[in-house]
């Protein structure tokens, strides 16, 4: 028999919108991520306890999928150019194994309702890997097109993809981020990068590219800004605008113009 250990600051409504991913998760509302995401790194706590003593959730999902099936995933996603769309299906293939793996490794029962939080928490980080990485090989593959020199790492060895950043332009450390959450996250209240490539959600809701830069990055490459509030930045775009996030100004601006600029800063050299 198993047992899943829950952390104390995991509440009802953290159990409620977790056990609401595996049903509902493709069509969250933004609101609604953002508490998905405090629910699932709460878990991050949580752990299973068998005959075989106790297992922590991040090294069930490593062993469980991540050592399985990261290493095919990415291979795949060098290989071809469509890499969002082609992405999406390799991340439902597996997905759909995820809970017949964790039952044969004796981790997963439906007869056993709390074994779901270590279903979820397994899809939700599996989600999060391969849109992440997809993303980060999708700027990879543009920024090689633009011809933008940079380094990055090869994200087939495990001990790369744990580099603390994803990107060397120029002497400039950058991030690759799927949302901007990691404004608000509070291992992220101290920015350690020059620049992070984002997400955000423009005009009528689609969801267009964007650059962050800290002030030193900002007055190399040169502009001028606006300042407004985060949720105004899609108002301004293709335009940079300037922000103030716990005391620091960033410099936000659209991704095609950032790699122009960047361009005309590496000629420059």
């Amino acid at each position: 028999m198993v047992q899943i250990l829950l952390p104390a600051e995991f509440r009802e409504e953290h159990r409620q919108i977790v056990l609401a991913y595996l049903n509902q998760g493709h069509t969250f509302s933004r609101q609604t991520w953002q508490q998905a995401v405090i629910a699932f790194d709460l878990l991050n706590n949580a752990g299973l306890l068998s005959s075989a003593g106790f297992s922590p959730f991040p090294v069930i999902y490593r062993h469980q999928v991540e050592d399985r099936y990261a290493h095919a995933f990415i291979e795949q996603l060098y290989q071809i150019e469509r890499v969002e769309k082609t992405s999406i299906t390799l991340w439902s293939e597996v997905a759909g194994k995820v809970a017949m793996d964790l039952t044969r490794a004796g981790l997963y029962s439906e007869g056993l309702p709390m074994t779901r939080y270590l279903l979820a928490y397994c899809l939700y980080w599996w989600r999060s890997f391969t849109s992440g990485y997809a993303l980060e090989i999708e700027i990879q593959q543009d920024l090689t097109k633009a011809g933008i020199e940079f380094v990055a790492h090869d994200l087939r060895r495990r001990e790369e993809r744990l580099s603390p950043y994803d990107l060397l332009i120029s002497n400039f450390k950058g991030d690759v981020k799927t949302s901007t959450y990691f404004l608000q996250a509070a291992r992220s209240r101290s920015l350690a990068h020059d620049f992070y490539v984002t997400r955000i959600h423009g005009r009528q809701g689609v969801r267009t590219l964007v650059v962050f830069i800290q002030a030193g990055m900002w007055q190399k490459i040169d502009g001028d800004t606006l300042l407004v509030l985060l949720e105004g930045v899609a108002d301004t775009l293709p335009n940079a605008a300037q922000i103030v996030h716990q005391g620091l100004r960033l410099t936000v601006i659209d991704y095609d113009l950032w790699k122009s600029k960047i361009v005309r800063y590496q000629a420059a050299r």
